[in-house]
């Protein structure tokens, strides 16, 4: 057997230092690659800018919302809030790309009315509003008025309800399956009216057609009837508010005038995929209800659209969209209501 030691050979030495940097870089990676998700849990967020889905066309009062508090929104936050229209399919289109997005905060929605008269309204929503998304906060609640050509004979909304039970009557609204076609709906099926429903796409030809006299009554959001009720092109009769309204406070609600079961306010918020971090939500929500104490924002929506801030926290808001949710997609399905 051979005691002596090998001889030294240098390409042996070599390999032998590459094999440990192998060894090391793959220690390194490993390393690296268990410390990213905590280098990612501690970033700061929001650090790019945030989109906020409107599933409605521009130029309403959905988006001009969006765009006031988004503004608010992205000055308290540092970054941009970049409003995207995504309309189409009844508020369905860009729903669903809301619920589909990655849960991090930087989607957020506006819903309305539809998150809840849509499960009635279409057979196979692509989700379950009430699964699929966070409620965050309430942005806006507001009544709708009954309305009349001042050449219609009925003085009041009590005059108006007697003679739909005995008579057809016509009355138009801002579309198949806003609120304003329901609360008319209601009224057949909890005060036996006869209203015969003329829908338009959206409030702008309903109301002309109103003031013309095309069609005797029209139930529209208070925003958009007011000028054309200030100018005398129509007359009020009541408001479905559970209050009057600050920017029509003679004209009574119909819980005054005996009829409690009409009552039927649009509500609109904001939501996120569901599964979007507690602290993420938590923060929007803070600066969220801050933007709604603002004086720009305050002046906008309260003084010149006539909205009410309800604001309240996310449990608040998702308790309304259950109530509401539970209120009138029975009555889309009994009454035999479609989109379409």
């Amino acid at each position: 057997m051979n005691d002596h030691p090998l001889p030294y050979c240098p390409m042996q030495a070599d390999a032998g230092r590459a094999g440990r940097r192998r060894a090391l870089h793959g220690l390194s990676a490993a390393a690296l690659g268990a410390l990213a998700p905590a280098v990612r849990a501690q970033e700061v967020w929001p650090s790019r800018p945030l989109r906020l889905v409107v599933p409605f066309a521009p130029g309403g009062i959905s988006d001009i919302m969006a765009r006031t508090v988004g503004k608010a929104l992205g000055e308290s936050l540092g970054q941009s809030v970049l409003v995207e229209n995504r309309p189409g399919g009844g508020t369905v289109t860009g729903t669903e790309a809301v619920v589909r997005a990655k849960p991090d905060g930087y989607t957020l929605l506006l819903v309305s009315a539809p998150i809840a008269t849509n499960p009635g309204l279409y057979p196979k929503l692509p989700y379950d509003a009430l699964r699929d998304l966070a409620p965050l906060i309430a942005l806006s609640a507001q009544g709708f008025v009954v309305s009349v050509h001042p050449k219609q004979p009925w003085r009041g909304f009590g005059e108006l309800m007697a003679a739909a039970r005995t008579a057809e009557i016509p009355y138009a609204s801002p579309g198949i399956g806003t609120l304003m076609h329901l609360t008319g709906q209601l009224a057949y099926a909890e005060y036996g009216t006869r209203f015969i429903h003329v829908p338009y796409k959206g409030s702008g030809p309903a109301l002309q057609d109103a003031i013309s006299g095309q069609v005797p009554v029209i139930v529209d959001p208070a925003s958009t009837s007011l000028q054309p009720l200030r100018a005398g092109q129509l007359r009020a009769l009541a408001v479905t508010h559970p209050t009057r309204l600050s920017n029509l406070p003679d004209v009574p609600t119909v819980r005054e005038l005996g009829f409690p079961k009409l009552e039927a306010a649009a509500f609109s918020g904001l939501m996120l995929p569901a599964g979007t971090p507690a602290p993420i939500v938590a923060r929007l929500h803070a600066e969220l209800a801050r933007a709604l104490e603002s004086t720009e924002v305050r002046e906008r929506l309260v003084v010149q659209l006539g909205q009410t801030l309800p604001g309240g926290s996310p449990e608040d808001f998702g308790r309304t969209i259950r109530t509401e949710t539970e209120r009138w997609a029975p009555l889309v399905r009994r009454l035999g209501i479609t989109a379409d």
